[in-house]
């Protein structure tokens, strides 16, 4: 008997691609060569409404960066936060520092804004808890999840260095990941962020991996701690801005009445 090939219905689906989570063993995750070249599209998917927030930051922009206003980004991966300000303001000429540990992800922003309208950029490659940041007077100041990847002690310096660093009048904004004190509300909160990344295409096996990975790594704290660090830094008025779950944006200032 002579075998016929299946039908196209009987094959069985493509597997799907392996995400890059799923190269990290427990508790290894960092930011590769190999995580910069799939780092927007990453990021999308893990972080809920990650285009939300930057539109958000692109906006406040609107009243926080005059016309050539510097943006100092703590933790500017591939430049996406500087790159979204200046594409919404092209005729400020807005100038900005970019600071990353990761020489590739400064490399990938660096390619990315060479055709968007900004002033002068410069790119530092440093630990931004070490200080001191190599610019003065910030109008805006951003730390766009950042600071949840180091210990404590190191995010309070990193904040005091972005204070020291900024305009009389400048103002902060800072993204990350927080936990619910309550235990209800925090498992809520996780089961509705899987939810949201596997409507986003993550198969489960990733998200499990990426947790893995993550076990460690990303340290995340209650919402009033992170509040209480950036007034133990120096800054003021801290608001929230956004936040779903244990997804949060939080905007404070230099001064008080930007006196």
């Amino acid at each position: 008997m002579q075998n016929t090939p299946a039908s196209t219905a009987d094959q069985a689906p493509p597997a799907p691609a392996r995400d890059i989570a799923e190269s990290f063993g427990t508790g290894a995750w960092s930011f590769t060569p190999d995580v910069v070249d799939v780092f927007p599209e990453h990021v999308r998917a893990s972080v809920p409404f990650y285009d939300a927030i930057q539109d958000l930051v692109a906006e406040a922009a609107d009243w926080l960066v005059p016309d050539g206003g510097l943006v100092a980004d703590l933790g500017a991966a591939t430049g996406i936060t500087v790159q979204r300000i200046a594409d919404r303001h092209p005729g400020r000429r807005i100038r900005a520092v970019l600071y990353d540990n990761e020489p590739a992800m400064l490399r990938r922003a660096e390619q990315a804004l060479a055709s968007t309208p900004t002033g002068h950029v410069d790119y530092v490659t440093a630990d931004i808890q070490d200080g001191p940041l190599q610019h003065t007077a910030a109008d805006l100041t951003l730390a766009l999840f950042t600071l949840q990847f180091l210990p404590m002690p190191d995010r309070l310096a990193a904040l005091r260095h972005a204070r020291d660093a900024s305009a009389a009048t400048g103002a902060l904004i800072v993204a990350e990941k927080v936990r619910p004190p309550d235990s209800r509300w925090a498992e809520i909160g996780n089961d509705a962020s899987h939810d949201w990344k596997a409507a986003h295409g993550i198969p489960d096996t990733a998200i499990r991996a990426k947790a893995r990975a993550l076990r460690g790594v990303l340290q995340p704290y209650p919402q009033h701690t992170l509040t209480g660090m950036v007034t133990a830094a120096g800054w003021c008025a801290p608001e929230v801005l956004f936040r779903w779950h244990s997804w949060l944006v939080l905007g404070a200032f230099a001064t008080v009445g930007g006196l």
